[in-house]
């Protein structure tokens, strides 16, 4: 290679170089930008029940799901969990196809996710959820204050702080499947890929989990006079 050509070569090379070293902070700041403009949008609900009108096909007319799990229950979900999610599936966080074409996300934008979180957030119906049989959810109780209170609220309300999703009302075989993923890596957890929450627990120690999470709206769950912290 001639003198020239390698001069040209170096020229070139380092403005793209600064390039891809910017990239990621300006992929950053545009996030955090649109995080705040969605933040004053007011939901538009009557688009949102356009749009869910596919979501319908598979978990049901009023965001109910399917018991047993196979898709999980939507009504009531926090919009903060609930446009985060759909932002995963849209750009392939969290893998599922049928979201993408039957829930019309392939094509929606931010405000239709908007729209779409709005109306779903706003449904509400009461479920008998029931937790496994094979769980004790008094043993689940101290597990569950012991690793997971701190995210997902005391009676597993879920936290807007830490953009995580409630627990409770959700049916145990759906929160059964995710921990599997959490576990196997498909999904990241907590937003940690090292993340090792549920490494150290035995099959039966989840469904105790489960079955505790499932009583919240019992006696046992709703009864917590010893924890007098201040978590929101």
């Amino acid at each position: 290679m001639s003198l020239t050509r390698s001069l040209l070569a170096a020229l070139v090379a380092v403005p793209l170089a600064l390039m891809a070293m910017t990239l990621p902070v300006q992929a950053a700041d545009d996030n955090e930008a649109r995080n705040e403009a969605l933040d004053d949008y007011e939901p538009d609900l009557g688009a949102g029940e356009v749009m869910f009108r596919q979501c319908a096909l598979c978990h049901g007319q009023r965001g109910q799901g399917i018991l047993g799990g196979k898709y999980p229950r939507l009504a009531g979900l926090p919009e903060y969990y609930l446009v985060n999610a759909l932002r995963d599936y849209q750009t392939g966080a969290r893998g599922y196809d049928a979201m993408l074409v039957v829930g019309g996300l392939k094509t929606a934008n931010d405000q239709d996710l908007m729209d779409l979180a709005g109306y779903i957030s706003d449904l509400d119906i009461e479920l008998d959820v029931p937790g496994p049989e094979e769980g004790s959810a008094r043993a689940g109780r101290k597990l569950y204050k012991f690793d997971c209170k701190s995210c997902h609220g005391r009676k597993a309300e879920g936290k807007s702080r830490k953009d995580s999703p409630p627990l409770r009302g959700q049916y145990y075989e759906y929160l059964e499947r995710q921990i599997a993923l959490f576990k196997s890596g498909e999904r990241i957890h907590a937003d940690d890929p090292e993340d090792e929450t549920f490494a150290a627990y035995e099959e039966d120690e989840l469904l105790d989990i489960l079955a505790f999470v499932a009583s919240l709206d019992d006696d046992l769950g709703g009864d917590d006079d010893d924890d007098n912290d201040n978590d929101d």
